[in-house]
């Protein structure tokens, strides 16, 4: 993974054309530039010229010098983004000077003079600050300093730069007092020098703490360095290649956090070229669409449409908070074209007749519009999904709040092409579908059933389900190609059954007091074969017959007797799908079937 993140890195930099220390810069919406500008003689005195403004230029980043540092102290230069004239002057920019005025003369005579000053300088500042006009653009505080006729910014200075540059390669190397690097060969480009020994855990991409026992040489922190050896040069590069990733592949959906790392199979120039076209292009589109969720968050998918096998990418899954970052989920070798029929199955199977409009009013009643993919999101505060990936957002409902790890383990498995536990998967979907049942939640039942199905047929249309026998979908999914054996068959239709004796006690008594006899929704075939007779007996009690359909369950129920094969868990789902899905007997409707 780092040796991938690195060559996207200096790759990244020469498209760019970029400086690799500007890796190091921060650059967050700044629109406005505000300079305290000092004249130095020729015996390094100084006075205060005066404050002036200027647009800021993306180009002069590494004269500006800016980069945020801690939120309770001074950053990594004087530069500071305004958060209030006089505090951020004195918290941010005179505190960097106060900070630094024991390492360097020159800094002393600086903070010497604004500590002097400070009064004059935030008055100009001021009055220059609340003329100006951003938007929500910040403003930058910046130093300029009028020598030899000339101007110098920051980035102009040695001294400056230097100290930029040694204070930004400290987190590589650097905890508390103590200083983590050696000489040895660096672990990425394999060339001779001083190497750092937390680079990758600054960047965000350690696997290991180096404070526990047994994770680093000699049970010492100090050698730490000898375990994953990175140079400065290379330590910029993946630092280049994280801001790559972090700007053009970092994605936020269905409450994951998750990196695509690409890495190229054959010539990588050309690859990366062809990518990093891709990829401006729908920069551009998602400035001008940005208000269209959904069209920004589909970037992937758009991606593995325009891009071949000549990449491959790595899925990194993590969460962060404050200053913490925890990978919790890393996948190799992911192509294209996987992700493209995985994409591809989703639309597919989102558009079948049985999940569109006409078949979700045999559901829902004639009012209800639009098909699953809009039932959910209507339902969904915030994790709206489209019609070409929405297997993360369903994968979420079924197993998050039992397991965030077992929920990112799944996800990870269906991008991996690795199956999933057709049991444990029917576990989950039943544990919901209770939930649902047993606070008599009819409606989200419904919706928590057909997500079930669509979940399912994905599963077996892609061959990715272990511990049944597999189902062939292609085509147009119907209920008689889920329903393949007598034991699904029986339990299905006795749902069917079930659910029209209490339409029938609605209609009679204004409630179901038959819904209180049904387990709580966990049924075996022990429970079945003793549910049948009591559906019939409650059914003639209203002279009411359903004869195809009780002739239908009784047959399976036989075929069944010495072959039945569904878990508790099973039985209990093919009943409730019968329960909730449309079933119309071919022959003989009463009226009683008319007015459900």
């Amino acid at each position: 993974m780092l040796n991938a993140i690195y060559k996207l890195g200096k790759l990244y930099l020469e498209k760019e054309g970029l400086n690799e220390f500007e890796v190091l810069l921060d650059n967050k919406n700044i629109g406005a530039v505000l300079s305290i500008d000092l004249i130095e003689d020729d015996f390094g005195n100084f006075s205060y010229d005066k404050v002036s403004q200027e647009d800021y230029d993306t180009h002069k980043k590494m004269l500006y010098l800016y980069k945020k540092g801690s939120s309770r102290g001074a950053n990594i230069s004087p530069s500071s983004l305004i958060t209030g004239i006089e505090k951020t002057f004195n918290s941010k920019f005179l505190k960097w000077f106060e900070n630094n005025q024991k390492n360097n003369e020159y800094f002393k005579k600086c903070y010497d003079f604004f500590e002097d000053n400070k009064d004059n300088i935030i008055s100009d500042l001021n009055e220059v600050y609340e003329s100006i006009d951003v938007g929500k653009s910040n403003v930058l505080l910046t130093l300029k300093i009028f020598k030899n006729n000339q101007y110098s910014y920051l980035g102009d200075i040695d001294l400056f730069k230097e100290s930029f540059i040694e204070t930004s390669f400290e987190k590589f190397y650097k905890k508390g007092s103590k200083e983590i690097k050696g000489e040895s060969c660096c672990f990425l480009c394999d060339e001779h020098k001083t190497v750092y020994g937390l680079v990758a855990s600054a960047l965000g991409f350690a696997f290991s703490t180096p404070e526990k026992l047994g994770n680093v040489p000699g049970n010492h922190i100090l050698n730490q360095w000898k375990l994953l050896p990175i140079c400065a040069d290379c330590a910029l590069y993946l630092a280049a290649g994280k801001n790559f990733i972090e700007k053009y592949l970092s994605f936020k959906e269905f409450g994951l956090s998750y990196y695509v790392i690409p890495t190229f199979l054959f010539d990588s120039k050309e690859g990366f070229n062809k990518l990093y076209s891709i990829l401006k292009s729908f920069e551009k589109d998602e400035t001008q669409n940005s208000k269209d969720e959904i069209a920004i968050e589909n970037k992937l998918f758009r991606l593995v449409k325009k891009i071949d096998d000549i990449v491959e990418f790595k899925f990194l899954f993590y969460e962060s908070s404050n200053s913490a970052f925890n990978i919790l989920a890393y996948v190799e070798s992911v192509i294209p074209s996987w992700l493209n029929k995985l994409y591809d199955a989703q639309y597919e199977i989102s558009d079948f007749d049985f999940f569109n409009e006409s078949n979700l009013k045999n559901i829902f009643g004639n009012k209800h519009t639009g098909n699953v993919i809009d039932l959910i999101n209507n339902n969904e505060k915030f994790y709206k999904c489209s019609e070409n990936d929405w297997f993360k957002k369903i994968l979420r409902d079924f197993t998050f709040s039992f397991s965030k790890k077992i929920y990112i383990d799944l996800v990870v498995d269906v991008i991996s092409n690795k199956k999933l536990d057709y049991k444990f998967l029917m576990n989950r979907v039943m544990d919901k579908i209770r939930s649902n049942w047993r606070n008599n939640e009819g409606y989200a039942l419904k919706i928590s059933v057909l997500k079930s199905l669509m979940l399912l047929v994905l599963m077996f249309k892609l061959n990715l389900i272990k511990g049944v026998e597999s189902m062939d979908i292609d085509g147009e999914f119907s209920l008689e190609s889920l329903l393949n054996s007598p034991d699904k068959k029986a339990s299905f239709l006795l749902g069917a059954l079930t659910k029209r004796l209490l339409n029938v006690q609605y209609r009679e008594l204004g409630s179901n007091p038959f819904y209180n006899k049904l387990w709580g929704l966990s049924l075996d075939q022990k429970k079945i074969k003793k549910l049948y007779p009591m559906v019939i007996n409650k059914l003639r009690e209203y002279n009411i017959a359903y004869l195809e359909l009780e002739e239908n369950i009784s047959k399976n129920l036989i075929n069944s007797e010495s072959n039945w094969k569904l878990n508790r868990d099973e039985t209990s789902y093919f009943f409730v799908l019968g329960f909730t899905m449309p079933y119309f007997e071919k022959n003989n409707k009463k009226e009683d079937d008319l007015n459900e």
